[in-house]
């Protein structure tokens, strides 16, 4: 079933392509990052833009809001990276400028760690607080042979997976910045993952047009989910696991039943490649980002079960890393 009845609300300000967003952890408000070089903070019930944060001197690539809300990191084109007071758009600190064009971020749960992938073939590790690197992840240098184009903070913190240009996706330690394993198996670049619960699946978008379901411990793909007839750009996972959705350079999202990798639905509404999308902590609502320079809400609930869900990227695992690993 193809359909656009569950678009909400289309949000227009950028006057150049979307390419990132982030729900905050209310739900009430969302962040996106521009080609512009700007970032803009929304009211998600009303679609009007509350603040711009300015101070990037390139195209805004990525970004993450920490899970309280109060603050927001962001990276571009020229390789800076800004902390961000959310409340005021003010900056709070700029990071060491030793990087290129920062494709991916991600932000521990407590906050106080920054994983950035960039140009080229650079995973770093920084202190939020100080805005100094801590270290650098040697395996993709080695190993790949792209750039980072996903990164995520995995199983209670312990972890980063990494995606590449390569086709391949890494599982890191945190603590030694030692390569766990590798997941091999895409036919092209992985540009997006995202995992629930204590992190024993992960699920990969890639421009083969797929998805790839991942068993964490054997590092073997699971299932795949076929339907994108253009490049897929981001995936997101429900709290429990039954739900994905991704976002292609077909114009469209789709829903996914995780367990059978059957589509539930597809959304239609951009009139361009869409970059970018996040979900709400209830996994109730979607937010798409697009090379038409405006995001798009979308309603999820429909087509999910009443059950109240919590999307996560990272969590507080119940057993050992041992177990997992």
């Amino acid at each position: 079933m193809e359909t656009n009845a569950s678009m909400i609300r289309t949000f227009t300000g950028h006057s150049a392509k979307v390419s990132a967003v982030n729900f905050c952890s209310d739900g009430k408000h969302a962040i996106s990052g521009s080609w512009d070089n700007t970032l803009i903070l929304w009211d998600v019930e009303t679609g009007e833009a509350i603040r711009t944060f300015r101070g990037h001197t390139g195209k805004v690539l990525s970004l993450k809001s920490s899970s309280d809300g109060k603050q927001v990191i962001s990276g571009d084109g020229d390789g800076k990276i800004i902390l961000w007071d959310v409340e005021t758009g003010e900056t709070v600190r700029s990071f060491e400028r030793k990087l290129d064009w920062i494709w991916a971020l991600d932000l521990s749960t407590d906050g106080k760690l920054a994983i950035c992938g960039s140009f080229p073939r650079t995973l770093t590790l920084w202190d939020v607080e100080t805005g100094k690197q801590i270290r650098a992840f040697t395996g993709h240098a080695m190993g790949h042979a792209g750039d980072i184009w996903a990164v995520l903070f995995w199983y209670g913190d312990k972890g980063v997976i990494s995606a590449s240009d390569d086709k391949t996706l890494i599982l890191w330690d945190v603590e030694t910045g030692q390569a766990i394993r590798t997941f091999n198996g895409h036919d092209a670049k992985v540009r997006g993952v995202s995992t629930y619960g204590e992190g024993r699946t992960i699920i990969s978008a890639s421009w083969d047009k797929t998805l790839k379901l991942w068993d964490v411990k054997t590092a073997k793909p699971i299932r795949d989910f076929k339907g994108h007839t253009g490049n897929i750009e981001a995936v997101s996972m429900s709290g429990d696991g039954r739900y994905a959705i991704c976002a292609s350079w077909d114009k469209t999202l789709i829903l996914w039943n995780v367990e059978t990798g059957e589509a539930i639905h597809t959304f239609t509404g951009h009139t361009a490649e869409i970059c970018a999308l996040s979900v709400s902590s209830d996994f109730k609502r979607a937010i798409s980002a697009s090379d038409d320079k405006t995001l798009i809400l979308w309603d999820l609930e429909p087509f999910t079960t009443p059950q109240v869900l919590q999307t996560v990227t990272t969590d507080n695992p119940q057993s050992t890393p041992e177990q997992v690993q």
